[in-house]
């Protein structure tokens, strides 16, 4: 299910984009059954697992279930329908999973304590899917004020910290650098957050960090990972404002 909702995510973005009639009308139809079989695989908790409902059991995981959201939004905005019971599930899927402190936890069926990294997945999606008053994402920022430093104020390298600020960067950029005031009205004090803070520290902490070669290491919490995955991090991140990809349009 993530390779099925990224490949979503970046046909969605392609076919916003392209202008070849027939190419056009080949991706509509790949896109109108991705769609499909999203819907289909969203488990009866409203999220979405490693495998799909009908091949994997009825299970849900917090990552995943953020990957599909996004994805559908990129697909709805290219004008491919999504039925709005699938988004309205997903919604209350990611209210449940949600703690008193505003973290948002691994699984509804396994439980697990609050990640910051799904956490900022979770406003990232919000915003995509156009939900810039619920109050959700203002519960979920009081929690990544003080759970997710900038990179490279953190003491260190933190576990899994290009998967948490590829989507915190998404994050504060929608934010920009006035929508803390309209999320909370009179805030004052170090806890307010913008896009600029955000920017300055976190943009030189990756330009320090990039080899020589012009990659970048990853922190290495997940075997798995390693230089594309940073990379490929690291220039989304870079590259936000220019909006190429219209999921990160405002």
């Amino acid at each position: 299910m993530y390779g099925h909702g990224f490949g979503l995510l970046f046909l969605s973005c392609v076919y916003g984009e392209e202008e070849d009639g027939d190419r056009r009308k080949r991706l509509e139809g790949i896109l109108t059954r991705a769609v499909e079989f999203t819907g289909k695989a969203q488990s009866s908790k409203g999220g979405w697992y490693y495998l799909s409902r009908t091949d994997g059991g009825d299970m849900d995981e917090g990552s995943v279930t953020i990957t599909q959201v996004q994805a559908l939004r990129a697909a709805r905005n290219a004008g491919i329908a999504v039925p709005k019971g699938v988004i309205d599930k997903a919604i209350e899927y990611l209210k449940r999973c949600t703690t008193a402190r505003g973290g948002v936890i691994y699984s509804l069926s396994n439980g697990g304590p609050e990640r910051p990294a799904l956490t900022a997945a979770g406003i990232a999606c919000m915003f995509s899917s156009g939900e810039y008053n619920s109050p959700l994402p203002k519960q979920w920022f009081k929690y990544c004020v003080n759970a997710i430093p900038p990179l490279g104020q953190g003491g260190g390298r933190l576990g899994h910290d290009e998967y948490t600020h590829y989507y915190f960067a998404q994050a504060m950029y929608v934010l920009g650098d006035d929508g803390w005031d309209k999320l909370y009205p009179g805030s004052k004090g170090d806890d307010r957050l913008s896009w600029s803070k955000y920017k300055k520290a976190t943009f030189a902490f990756l330009v320090k960090g990039q080899n020589a070669d012009g990659s970048w290491t990853s922190s290495n919490n997940w075997g798995f990972i390693g230089p594309i995955y940073a990379s490929a991090v690291a220039l989304t991140i870079l590259q936000l404002e220019k909006g190429t990809l219209p999921i990160y349009q405002k």
